[in-house]
């Protein structure tokens, strides 16, 4: 697992800061879409996506957010770096099991 507060290694292309859930709301844009808050030593920071079907909760894990081909990625982190990309209903189970999260600087910071 992670410990640093800011990760960064050959197999991964940016830096990434650690976040904290702070609660989870209604889109205020799309109430069909859940919003999650996180802090981060970088500022706050939130997350629009679509309302999840109901799914057994998985393990928690650490979970990294990163810019995908067309939006935020959920990517596993593994002891070597990231891993395989996951699906948003897994990801949000997880971060909501309290599973540690880790944040692109970029998504969070203006100019990184």
């Amino acid at each position: 697992m992670v410990q640093a507060s800011c990760f960064a290694g050959p197999s991964l292309e940016e830096p990434f800061v650690p976040a904290t859930l702070e609660h989870v709301r209604r889109c205020p844009a799309r109430p069909e879409y859940i919003e999650l808050c996180f802090t981060t030593p970088e500022g706050p920071w939130k997350w629009c996506f679509p309302e999840p079907p109901r799914r057994r909760r998985r393990p928690a894990g650490p979970v990294a957010l990163t810019i995908g081909p067309y939006n935020v990625q959920a990517r596993l982190v593994r002891d070597s770096g990231l891993g395989p990309a996951v699906q948003i209903s897994s990801a949000l189970t997880m971060i909501l099991a309290g599973g540690d999260v880790y944040v692109a600087r970029r998504l969070v910071c203006a100019g990184c």
